[in-house]
């Protein structure tokens, strides 16, 4: 999309944070045009820094040679670990909507547009199961109640209780 946008509207972020660990706070931001210009004036407003050791850090990271190997692995990690959820939603969310991932680390459940999202999402915190509402993570209006969902945590054989406990808490909410 990038590459086709000659006006100036297609902003591309790319972040190592997640690839690397979550202390490596490192992104790139590439865009052209008036969406650059305006980047570029906040960024400036804002004076966001990256500190020196941080960028040698990524750009360390970056150009070992095991580097992609590292990420092909962590594709392939994270695609058994979203399988794997999406196997356990739909065994104990009957009523959530799935939509598969290509890639990243959130699985997204779309539910019945009824559903007051602030109390699954507190029923869920109190019986241990941390969930987060969509409606925060959506660049304009949501399009429909979701739940986020993330897979990339360190105990995946925890999937299918916590949706089992997910469903019971919208069974009880709704």
């Amino acid at each position: 999309m990038a590459a086709r946008d000659d006006s100036g509207h297609v902003v591309h972020l790319r972040s190592l944070t997640k690839s690397v660990a979550p202390s490596v706070r490192v992104a790139a931001v590439t865009a052209r045009g008036p969406a650059r210009e305006r980047i570029l004036t906040e960024v400036r407003a804002a004076n966001m820094y990256v500190s020196s050791a941080l960028q040698a850090v990524a750009l360390d990271v970056v150009t070992q040679p095991g580097w992609r190997t590292h990420l092909r692995a962590m594709r392939r990690q994270l695609g058994e670990r979203r399988d794997l959820l999406v196997d356990a939603v739909r065994e104990h969310l009957p009523m959530g909507e799935v939509t598969l991932p290509a890639g990243g680390l959130n699985l997204w459940v779309r539910l019945p547009d009824e559903t007051d999202l602030p109390r699954p999402v507190t029923g869920c915190e109190a019986k241990g199961v941390l969930v987060a509402g969509g409606d925060d993570w959506f660049p304009a209006e949501p399009v429909g109640k979701h739940l986020r969902l993330n897979y990339s945590g360190p105990n995946p054989g925890a999937f299918d209780e916590g949706t089992r406990l997910i469903g019971a808490t919208l069974a009880e909410v709704t």
